[in-house]
């Protein structure tokens, strides 16, 4: 690289790598040391009075869940709610359609070649979808936010309707497809929700899943493919 660009450029002082590396540092002790590091250098390069920080970082935060066949109580079907794979077909049709499922459908499946779609059909109509993914779904993806090893998998990307919503929905699709993907030999299933992101987290403890810790990943710039990824357990919350 240049030299006069990495003159130019955000320079990590040794005691944030090294912070990094601790295996304790406190989430807050991680965001505050990147977003004090990433204001002194922005001040120097840019104006930062006219834009916004979170056009230079990305700092997200995840409460992480999961388990195991052994920890899912036997899972009772309930009628009236279609559960299945969606087709190429059906997401080549929603990608000419409006809203969040219309959005997905374009992202994910017509941009990235990702097809594990799951929908839930009340009367005929699409009432929720939520997608699975291994790690060889992660690999079509800009970055990957959770690394998973063999046998294991991710429901994300899960949204219902506001006009299904309480119903039981969301915690139920959670249920089916965590029994499905064990009747198919996985052995764990996880999901994340933003932590802020409290009725999604009442919803995926409310399907079974049990709190496992924390995932934060640091992106500079929030474009990039690389982050700073750190995992926190149970124990040490």
């Amino acid at each position: 690289m240049n030299p006069a660009i990495l003159k130019r450029g955000i320079s990590f002082p040794r005691s944030f790598a090294i912070s990094l590396n601790n295996p304790m540092p406190t989430i807050q002790d991680v965001r505050e040391k990147t977003v004090t590091l990433a204001k002194a250098n922005l001040k120097r390069m840019i104006p930062t009075s006219r834009v916004s920080i979170g056009s230079f970082i990305d700092f997200s935060r995840f409460v992480l869940f999961g388990w195991s066949h052994e920890q899912m109580q036997p899972l009772e079907f309930r009628p009236g709610l279609d559960i299945r794979k969606m087709s190429p077909e059906d997401l080549f049709t929603l990608t000419r359609c409006d809203g969040r499922f219309g959005e997905q459908a374009r992202l994910y499946h017509a941009n990235r070649g990702i097809d594990t779609a799951y929908g839930v059909y009340i009367g005929g109509e699409l009432a929720h979808m939520s997608w699975i993914y291994t790690a060889a779904q992660y690999s079509l993806e800009p970055f990957q936010r959770l690394a998973l090893e063999e046998l294991e998998v991710e429901i994300v990307n899960c949204f219902t309707l506001e006009k299904f919503r309480g119903l039981g929905i969301y915690p139920y699709a959670i249920r089916f497809l965590s029994n499905l993907q064990f009747q198919n030999g996985v052995e764990r299933v996880y999901m994340m929700a933003d932590h802020k992101n409290h009725a999604s987290q009442r919803g995926i403890i409310k399907a079974g899943l049990k709190r496992l810790g924390h995932i934060t990943y640091i992106r500079i710039p929030p474009s990039s493919n690389k982050s700073i990824y750190y995992r926190r357990s149970q124990s040490n919350i």
